[in-house]
């Protein structure tokens, strides 16, 4: 069997029937009931709002932008067609929605997702038939099949699914364009790279690496100027809609504007190696894909002081990714090392939406044949040992370095790496079958010898992986292998070793084997701050008291876990402060605790902003983390950092303010408020709580100013109300405290302690 033999129907009709069965187990298992996966699925999170809130501009005519494209539109768009189509229901009315609850229309949209995938499977089926032979075709149209982050990446509000089906097409056509099939193909190639751009940015480099192969290399025995001149051409015709769109807003860019903030996402400016290998967001606490333009816009104009067009802020961006890399390249160096490594890497890369928290809920597909744990170290072994001759190993190889170099520029998420598949698991199968022809042509003892061979040459790749990598936090590190004299590498290779066999026993005897380390700094807690989020979401819209406390504790024990897997977790302590703070009817918060946290919120921001490892001080009593947090406060910034760290300090710095009562604490009280007031201007709710803490500091006129610019800004609480009632009462001034404390009553026509000071009003007593 031969490169560019035919793979028979039955093979194809094999593994589409196995796709879809993958896919309908997944749904099944995984939407429905009230366990934390289901709960998950069913609410759009993180980037997926992001593509939700766009495609419902395109839907209703409203995207009103004043800059070029910052997001890729395609995928959106089509998105917004089939929103016109659907009965949408209108947003959450809150204004800092944190979820979003699916639609009957997103079923839809991910059945078209999955079955798209099915036709993924059978092109890589095709490809590495083409590529190598009909046999590695099938077993890689199989992998394709029972790949759980592929299915996973369909069923969400995301373009994984449709990119990967125009990327592997495009493969097929690149194939067809350098086996001379006519120029004909050349065009398609150029259109779907086009699109491919508007689905994902790093096709660039697709497209680049197409048209050097084309202009560069004699496959075949020639060059293809013309070929070449129409891929181009076709790419920037399918490009055109999107640069006319950024023309009409004075900018000449042909997509989209945000390849400088990523690539500064992934080199940070931070002596951590690790750090911008997977994504942290350019300000703490602001995690979320709606925050990204924002912060990245008001972060460049702020440095520059000025407006910026977005090729300017992708040019400032980019200017600091290389101040950093020229003034740490060390760092810069390791940094790229490991990304290196992701491209093939065992572990799945944690997102908003975590493959390693789903797949739990689907046992067919939490086995190591389901990601890269055995097919990503045989992938890089069939990148070395398979033939390098010919036009198939040329595709192969480009398209898994183009994915590569992306991962290089900016960061690693599972789903930016997912591009990789088609031609990781191509390999792999090539490996896979190249060995087994060698065993089973071995005679005698030369088998067991080849087998051998065979293995050491797996075993190879396995530790080149995590020694590149640098897999492990050195906060996680086992123990064992800090102790034991070995060299860094051999114990990490060991320490790997030894969990990829965990992983593999844990799956033939569930729970007599401890779980694999995630890497680096992300993991499941993501997944358990998002499924508070939703909690605390459900726990609003709650029928009855008894409900909201039900979902205002699930919030509550979700977070925790979250913290528990990562105490340093500012995000997940901020959730957990505000579950803990929540207030709805019939409901009360949980105060006490949420003071407590509050306090460690603020001691772990604090120790990020200044670089201080505070994790020892999280079990200390509050005061002390009260005077060590006082004491962070005096310490500089690290580079960057003060910025970063700005979100989550003002929501930290307002929220401690808030219990700080005792004489002695006041004056810090006042500090930590005019602190969150600098960080966040438009954050009544701290204006409020300034004019709070300086009526209790006796400063009455100045309490008053600062409840007076609550009032200008629109706040209208049953709080600001009545603390400016009480203060307008106490100078004597019944008749303006009256109106107040009447709106007060309205608001909340139960409240016996708003009812006595009403009466205080009225009587000028």
């Amino acid at each position: 069997m031969t490169a560019g033999a035919r793979l028979p129907a039955r093979a194809l009709l094999a593994v589409a029937l196995l796709a879809a069965a993958t896919r309908t187990l997944f749904e099944l298992q995984t939407r429905g009931g009230d366990g934390p996966v289901a709960v998950q699925s069913a609410h759009l999170l993180g980037d997926e709002r992001a593509y939700d809130a766009q495609a419902r501009d395109f839907a209703d005519g409203a995207l009103a932008r004043t800059r070029s494209f910052y997001q890729e539109p395609l995928y959106a768009f089509t998105v917004g067609l089939a929103y016109r189509l659907a009965d949408l229901p209108p947003l959450p009315p809150q204004a800092d929605r944190a979820v979003t609850p699916l639609a009957p229309v997103h079923t839809g949209i991910f059945a078209v997702q999955h079955l798209l995938g099915v036709l993924t499977c059978v092109l890589v089926a095709l490809l590495g038939a083409r590529a190598v032979s009909p046999r590695v075709g099938l077993l890689a149209g199989l992998l394709a099949a029972l790949s759980g982050p592929l299915v996973f990446a369909e069923s969400m509000l995301l373009k994984e699914g449709p990119a990967l089906l125009l990327w592997t097409a495009s493969l097929h056509l690149w194939l067809d364009v350098l086996q001379d099939k006519g120029l004909r193909r050349a065009a398609l190639l150029g259109a779907l790279l086009g699109l491919g751009v508007l689905l994902r940015g790093n096709t660039y480099l697709l497209l680049a690496a197409v048209l050097g192969s084309l202009l560069l290399l004699r496959v075949g025995g020639r060059r293809r100027p013309r070929a070449a001149g129409l891929v181009l051409g076709c790419a920037l015709l399918a490009l055109s809609p999107a640069t006319i769109h950024n023309l009409r807003r004075g900018e000449l860019v042909l997509s989209t504007y945000q390849a400088g903030s990523n690539a500064a996402i992934g080199m940070p400016d931070d002596e951590r190696p690790w750090a911008g290998v997977v994504y942290e967001p350019l300000q703490s606490g602001h995690g979320d894909a709606l925050f990204e333009e924002d912060d990245a816009v008001a972060l460049a104009e702020a440095a520059e002081g000025r407006r910026l067009t977005g090729p300017e802020v992708s040019r400032f961006w980019w200017r600091r990714t290389l101040d950093v890399v020229l003034r740490r390249p060390t760092t810069a160096l390791q940094r790229a090392w490991r990304k290196l490594a992701y491209v093939l890497h065992p572990d799945e890369v944690p997102d908003v939406k975590d493959w390693a928290f789903v797949r739990r809920a689907v046992p067919l597909l939490d086995t190591p044949l389901s990601d890269l744990t055995l097919w990503g170290p045989l992938a890089l072994l069939g990148l070395l040992c398979l033939p390098w001759r010919g036009a198939g190993p040329l595709v192969l190889r480009a398209s898994l370095g183009v994915v590569a170099g992306s991962l290089l520029l900016f960061y690693v998420m599972g789903r930016y790496r997912l591009a990789v598949a088609p031609a990781a698991w191509i390999l792999a199968a090539g490996a896979l079958d190249a060995g087994w022809r060698r065993v089973a042509a071995a005679r005698g003892w030369r088998r067991g010898a080849t087998l051998a061979a065979l293995l050491l040459l797996l075993a190879l790749p396995l530790t080149l992986l995590l020694g590149l990598s640098g897999r492990f936090d050195p906060r996680q590190r086992a123990p064992a292998a800090r102790t034991a004299g070995l060299p860094a590498l051999g114990a990490e290779a060991l320490a790997f070793l030894r969990d990829q066999g965990a992983r593999v026993l844990g799956w033939l005897a569930p729970g007599g084997v401890a779980p694999v380390i995630r890497p680096d700094i992300g993991g499941l807690q993501v997944s358990w701050a998002n499924l508070a989020s939703i909690e605390m979401f459900r726990a609003t819209r709650a029928g009855n008291p008894a409900e909201a406390r039900a979902r205002r504790d699930a919030a509550v024990e979700a977070a925790r876990e979250a913290l528990r897997l990562a105490p340093l977790y500012p995000e997940g302590r901020a959730i957990l402060v505000r579950a803990l703070d929540l207030r709805v009817p019939g409901l009360e918060p949980r105060t006490a605790e949420a003071d407590a946290e509050a306090v460690r919120l603020l001691l772990v921001v604090e120790g990020e902003r200044a670089g201080a490892l505070v994790h020892k001080l999280l079990d200390r009593p509050v005061p002390e983390q009260l005077e060590s947090a006082a004491f962070l406060r005096g310490r500089p910034s690290l580079p960057e950092r003060d910025a970063f760290v700005s979100s989550a300090l003002a929501f930290a710095a307002r929220r401690v303010a808030q219990f700080l009562r005792d004489e002695a604490t006041l004056p810090f009280a006042l500090q930590l408020v005019e602190e969150a007031l600098r960080r966040a201007p438009q954050d009544h709710e701290a204006e409020v709580q300034h004019g709070l803490v300086l009526k209790r500091l006796g400063r009455l006129p100045e309490a008053e100013a600062a409840y007076r610019r609550a009032l200008d800004s629109g706040v209208r609480t049953v709080e600001l109300l009545n603390n400016l009632g009480n203060l307008l009462i106490q100078a004597g001034r019944h008749a303006e405290a009256l109106p107040l404390l009447e709106q007060a009553v309205q608001l909340d026509p139960d409240n016996d302690l708003l009812r006595r000071n009403l009466e205080k009003a009225r009587s000028g007593g």
